[in-house]
């Protein structure tokens, strides 16, 4: 019987089918790979030839994938690589395309190491990746120098000589601010006039003695000296010389007991601390109460109605219950017929005038119920007293009016007459250069009457004089004025409370003075401050 031969899977040749295969297989990507390699052999010299930097070693042929491969004959290569770089002056690091499959298995058997350290000092090399190579990153970090072009007119480096900097000649140019130089040229002519002003003033001053008077003098504006001893130690010390006082505690041993009474057993002063009592602010009383409900007039309408209603209501149940009698019948002419059929029927004449009786005394007691409820003059008085006792336990408030030109009789009485009106009360001051209104009230008054003296009253226009036989000599005066009164205007130079009254309630004197001096002194040192700023304002707005 003839051998058989063993039956294999190949075809025209004598190699096995799956040999052929896997030959197909390897020869188709090899090709590929080698043109990979071939291009990133290109760039990389390429990248080399730009920058300048030396040229890195060929890298021998690419090994032919039919052949076999294995992970340790891949790694022998890469060491050899290695090795062969480090002999090299300036060693260079192989790109990652021309270690073919070896990255991928070195990547694939490598251990897993965390790829970044939390400090620089944890940073350690990882087993089985070799070191990146410096030469490879710093080509792919490179970028080309620019080459600054020399300029001809600066110095060269051998030229240049250690000193100072040349200052430039060119500056920027610094503009002023438009008008500077006018605003200071308009502020010379200003403080030149002033000062011509202030010696034509002091000379005038001069020339009628009142220098002592002059708001612009230093002296009037200076504070005098403190003294050498307060008033309030001047009944402590012997011989009114803080020299009595010791000055240590070794001095005040060394006093006799009868010497000072500061520091004796039975001194005035001790340890104890005096503290004053309080008192309360003026405007501590201003409280603000609360209000009701306010309702519209509609509101008010149905509220009545509803008021009234009740009362009727409550009325006629007392007149069912038997408590109050019943209203006799309101018959007017207009329902005479329909109340009183029969009777009017029978004598209409005396119905009638029955009738017109009845009415005429409803009539009566209407209007005499109205004038019972109705306030008298002395009762209306302490009405409006009462009401202004109350207004003025919220505090006293005080308004000061300066008047160009009292003049008028008109105006007097109207200022005077409005303030006993209101229960104001104060002084009125006429001079010749102006007249000053101080009055002192409730805040309600004062307001009504600032109205009066800045809107109400026309201080340029003269009035009618008052010719009256009862009124007073101050407020009688000529029938056509012979002043002008066209620049006439009052003005409200303070206005705000104060602790308690200065004139007595509800009077208002009205004094003519002559000088400043004689006005000071009806005032006083406590309001003599308000006929002052009263003048400067009057100075101030002449100067304007």
């Amino acid at each position: 019987m003839p051998h058989k031969r063993p039956h294999t899977a190949s075809g025209g040749s004598g190699v096995p089918t799956h040999e052929k295969r896997a030959r197909s297989h390897v020869s188709g990507p090899s090709s590929d790979l080698s043109k990979s390699i071939e291009e990133a052999r290109k760039r990389a010299m390429a990248a080399f030839q730009r920058t300048g930097l030396p040229s890195a070693p060929s890298a021998p042929p690419p090994r032919p994938m039919g052949s076999a491969f294995s992970p340790s004959a891949a790694q022998h290569n890469l060491e050899a690589k290695n090795q062969a770089g480090e002999q090299e002056s300036k060693p260079v690091g192989i790109h990652p395309l021309l270690l073919g499959d070896a990255a991928r298995i070195q990547d694939k058997f490598r251990s897993l190491a965390p790829k970044f350290a939390s400090i620089q000092a944890n940073k350690r090399q990882i087993p089985g990746k070799p070191p990146p190579s410096s030469s490879f990153s710093s080509i792919l970090d490179a970028k080309p120098v620019p080459v600054k072009p020399k300029n001809p007119y600066l110095p060269s480096e051998v030229d240049k000589v250690e000193g100072p900097k040349p200052k430039s000649m060119h500056r920027a140019l610094q503009f002023h601010r438009p008008g500077k130089y006018i605003l200071e040229a308009e502020q010379i002519r200003r403080d030149e006039k002033m000062n011509a002003l202030k010696e034509r003033i002091q000379a005038t001053a001069q020339k009628v003695g009142l220098q002592d008077e002059l708001l612009g003098d230093e002296r009037v504006l200076r504070r005098p000296e403190p003294p050498q001893v307060e008033w309030w130690d001047m009944a402590l010390l012997p011989t009114k010389s803080y020299d009595d006082v010791p000055i240590s505690m070794q001095s005040i041993n060394d006093v006799p007991p009868d010497a000072s009474i500061v520091e004796h057993e039975d001194s005035l002063i001790d340890h104890l601390v005096q503290h004053p009592i309080p008192i309360p602010p003026p405007t501590e009383n201003i409280k603000v109460q609360p209000h009701g409900v306010i309702l519209t007039k509609q509101e008010m309408k149905k509220m009545r109605r509803q008021r009234r209603a009740a009362a009727q209501q409550d009325k006629r149940d007392r007149i069912k219950m038997g408590l109050l009698p019943p209203d006799p019948p309101k018959v007017k002419l207009a329902n005479l017929m329909r109340v009183l059929g029969n009777e009017a029927i029978a004598d209409p004449t005396k119905v009638e005038a029955r009738v017109r009786r009845e009415v005429a005394a409803r009539q009566e007691l209407h209007e005499r119920t109205n004038a019972e409820r109705m306030l008298t003059d002395e009762e209306r008085r302490d009405r409006r007293a009462y009401k202004t006792k109350v207004e003025e336990a919220k505090g006293i408030w005080c308004q000061v009016y300066r008047i160009e030109k009292l003049v008028s009789p008109s105006h007097r009485f109207k200022v005077r007459k409005n303030a006993q009106q209101h229960h104001l009360s104060g002084i009125i001051v006429t001079n010749p250069n102006f007249s000053l209104v101080i009055v002192e009230g409730a805040a309600k008054a004062l307001k009504a009457y600032k109205r009066l003296m800045l809107v109400r009253i026309n201080w340029k226009d003269f009035g009618q004089a008052n010719r009256e036989e009862n009124a007073p000599k101050e407020e009688q005066g000529p029938m056509e004025p012979d002043v002008d009164l066209s620049s006439n205007e009052c003005d409200l130079i303070f206005e705000g409370p104060v602790r308690e009254r200065t004139f007595s309630p509800g009077s208002v004197r009205m004094v003519d003075c002559a000088t400043d001096f004689k006005v000071k002194e009806l005032l006083g040192p406590k309001l003599a401050g308000y006929w002052d700023v009263a003048k400067r304002s009057a100075i101030a707005e002449q100067d304007v």
